[in-house]
């Protein structure tokens, strides 16, 4: 008979950190747990114990520090699509938050847990990493800061020690001029999660790029970009054919999934659609006044 599993409530950080040392590799964060929940259900996983943060203080804000938008661990996700404070500077994020799952998974899920449990399939992600987004975190140590690119390492795997937990994530507000679009690319329901979702980040100065940046999320098993094709279209005006020749390269090395959404022939198609779309997309956003949409 198996042993029966412990559940621990924590009421400060440090008391989670304290937890999840002793506990070792076989303890859960708990947050929101609509993952988690499945996972266990499905026993894919089979903690000794859960240590539920639900009550740490702190880390239910999103405000603006330093020129970012930072967003506690504990904002639930329909909390990121409403914010007048998100739609107002990062409203991609706003809309990013809007199309996931449906209203009752948004008012359940978490913004730490999206990002601890690496899910390749999510919608937030792939719009963290084209935003330059750095992912707070705490353990014995104190807390430390984990560059987006370098926090989802494989499939459902990060950055993060069995030890440490997530407490926010903080996203660089971009400049004036700035247009940020997040196309998300379902086959099946509306409420599916996506066959590919693509970020793209664009500026331009007197008719060139200035900055351009793409993520494509949902099609491998950790959000991918290149800064090197980015750098391709820097410094001269973003015409059809650079467009594509940017689109071909993601197709190009994107090494993709093969699921129930897609097969891993169709994702590298769709992924040359939807990254041209994208840019495509974010252009005529930054044309129309720099609009983070």
């Amino acid at each position: 008979m198996p042993e029966p599993l412990a559940f621990y409530q924590p009421t400060s950080l440090d008391e989670a950190v304290r937890l999840l040392d002793e506990l070792g590799d076989e303890a859960k964060v708990v947050a929101g747990s609509t993952a988690l929940t499945i996972m266990l259900r499905q026993r894919l996983i089979a903690p000794s114990a859960l240590v539920h943060i639900g009550r740490l203080p702190g880390l239910d804000t999103i405000e603006v520090r330093d020129g970012q938008l930072a967003i506690g661990a504990l904002v639930r996700h329909r909390e990121v699509e409403l914010s007048p404070l998100v739609r107002e500077v990062l409203p991609v994020l706003a809309r990013t938050f809007a199309v996931v799952a449906n209203v009752r998974v948004r008012n359940a899920a978490t913004v730490g847990g999206v990002l601890a449990e690496s899910d390749y399939a999510s919608d937030p992600p792939a719009v963290f990493l084209a935003l330059d987004a750095e992912v707070d975190v705490a353990g014995p140590a104190g807390s430390r800061a984990i560059p987006i690119a370098d926090f989802f390492v494989a499939f459902y795997e990060t950055a993060i020690e069995p030890n440490e937990l997530v407490t926010g994530i903080r996203i660089p507000i971009p400049v004036a001029g700035t247009a940020a679009v997040y196309e998300k690319f379902v086959t099946r329901s509306s409420e599916d999660r996506p066959c590919v979702g693509v970020a793209a980040v664009y500026r331009e100065e007197a008719g060139a790029c200035a900055d351009l940046r793409v993520a494509v999320g949902a099609a491998a098993e950790t959000p991918q970009r290149y800064p090197d094709l980015e750098a391709t279209a820097l410094g001269a005006p973003l015409d059809g054919d650079r467009i594509r020749a940017i689109a071909d390269g993601y197709a190009e090395r994107v090494d993709p999934l093969d699921d129930m959404r897609g097969s891993a022939w169709y994702r590298t198609e769709m992924v040359r659609v939807w990254v041209r779309r994208a840019i495509e997309h974010a252009i005529d956003e930054a044309r129309a006044g720099g609009r983070l949409t």
